[in-house]
């Protein structure tokens, strides 16, 4: 074998062995910030419970729940005309569960433990998400082992994906699933024959169509993922796509239909709480609303994960690069819709750290921050600033003390929240968090066990982090601007 053959093995091995130590080091950092059953949210509480009903007595409802565990948490039910109890969410999260609690059933592991490893599940899922990012990064956009790492680790731990990690929301699982979707909608051979083209728009397919079951509204990813298969790949096979999507459609449609009676309505028709408790009205005017998803303490994007700013030169970069242009339109197009859909409805999504609407695209707006890493001089348009002595000479060393400073505050305030409370009651989210820090109120479950066992739990996490990062750190920051071979 040649030295080229094994030169490629290795980077083969090296790029396993990264996504390897980049999940379980992700993974064991959520579990430590795992608030265990500090569940401040009535969505979280009535999820866990229908799977405890599937699993201990096989039926959807959950009539017998209702009088004690969830007594305080009308609001989040739905009561339908059979006069039995549902959640007023879709059942996605809850079938993604039933293994889990299965598990622990047959191994007698009792509540509350049965649900701090259920929440582990979304640990598990986001910590995928970061290690899909990485490996989309590095095989299917040509980025360097050290650009898709420093992308996913901003992922994961400086935006809301951190401390939405340790909760049991469905946005966390769309996220994955949309990532999923995108890496084989992009990752195609350029000798790829028809089979293979079909197979990997079926897989496609199939991951997007399961975010039907997660949230309603994530029926709007099909309009750019069509729309990119159409105009970028072989559109006479868009069907292999949409097939599976609706095959998903028909298990909603059952689950409507079994609940409810009727498959043509929603988790919503049936709401318990009264019509004007939340307002679901597409009623704030749109400059309000873009507003508040963008840059206010409350739900602000780029309050809560300044870094991402980097985005929009980013984005600017993919399209105006022909190779890119059509993965950055798509990546583009898919968070504005999702922008664009929810910034004029009324209801905020209550009390929750950031915006969990916004969940789905993060993976999608790190991406961009990698081509401004793949050459930092490019965030300075233009070939007179470009070529400009000043800018060659500290122009990037700017660029990087910015970048490093905002990610370090990225992190920190999406730490915060994961480390004390993910649902706070008082609307100054950061004020409130801060008091709670200092408080000593640590909402890490294996903290307040033992700290020892915190301990533990953190310090190999950092290990498989920090020498993951090493290794492809040992060449100087410069090197940032070479893709992989």
């Amino acid at each position: 074998m040649d030295n080229q053959s094994t030169w490629r093995i290795r980077i083969r091995s090296l790029k396993e062995l990264n996504s390897l130590k980049l999940f379980l080091g992700t993974f064991l950092v959520y579990v430590f910030f795992n608030n265990g059953l500090y569940w401040d949210s009535a969505s979280e509480r009535t999820r866990y419970v229908q799977i405890k009903a599937i699993v201990e007595d096989n039926v959807l409802y959950i009539d017998r729940f209702v009088p004690t565990f969830l007594r305080n948490d009308m609001w989040d039910l739905v009561l339908a005309p059979s006069g039995h109890f549902y959640p007023n969410k879709p059942p996605g999260l809850t079938f993604l569960g039933v293994p889990v609690l299965f598990i622990t059933k047959v191994l007698g592991i009792p509540y509350p433990l049965d649900g701090i490893i259920l929440i582990s599940l979304t640990c598990v899922f986001t910590s995928a998400t970061v290690t899909l990012l990485y490996l989309l990064c590095v095989n299917s956009l040509g980025m360097s082992e050290k650009t898709g790492l420093l992308v996913s680790s901003i992922y994961g731990f400086a935006t809301f994906a951190f401390p939405h990690a340790v909760t049991l929301y469905a946005n966390s699982f769309s996220a994955f699933f949309v990532l999923s979707a995108v890496y084989f909608l992009i990752s195609r051979n350029k000798d790829e024959d028809v089979k293979n083209q079909m197979i990997r728009y079926l897989l496609s397919g199939t991951l997007a169509g399961y975010l039907l079951l997660l949230d309603y509204s994530n029926v709007v990813f099909f309009l750019p993922f069509i729309g990119y298969i159409l105009f970028r790949e072989n559109r006479r096979l868009v069907f292999s796509f949409i097939l599976p999507a609706i095959l998903w459609l028909l298990v909603l449609l059952t689950y409507h239909y079994v609940c409810f009676g009727s498959p043509f309505v929603t988790t919503y028709t049936y709401a318990i709480y009264p019509k004007n408790a939340f307002d679901w009205s597409y009623s704030r005017p749109l400059h309000l609303g873009l507003l508040r998803f963008l840059l206010t303490p409350r739900r602000g994007l780029f309050f809560y994960s300044s870094v991402l700013l980097f985005s929009i030169p980013g984005f600017i970069l993919m399209i105006r690069d022909s190779q890119d242009r059509k993965e950055g339109i798509l990546f583009l197009s898919i968070f504005l819709i999702i922008l664009f859909f929810f910034a004029p409805l009324a209801y905020s999504s209550g009390y929750v750290f950031g915006s969990r609407r916004l969940d789905p695209v993060l993976p999608l707006l790190c991406i961009p921050i990698g081509r401004i890493l793949t050459d930092p001089r490019k965030i300075f348009f233009g070939e007179y600033l470009q070529n400009n002595s000043i800018v060659k000479k500290y122009g990037v060393y700017a660029f990087w003390t910015v970048f490093s400073l905002l990610t370090f505050v990225s992190i920190a305030v999406n730490g915060l929240g994961a480390l004390t409370n993910v649902h706070p009651t008082n609307v100054e989210y950061l004020d409130y968090n801060l008091r709670l820090l200092f408080a000593g109120q640590i909402h890490s479950f294996v903290w307040n066990i033992s700290p020892l066992l915190g301990f533990a739990i953190i310090l190999p996490a950092i290990i498989l982090i920090s020498s993951t990062l090493y290794k492809v750190y040992q060449k100087p920051l410069s090197t940032l601007n070479l893709r992989s071979p």
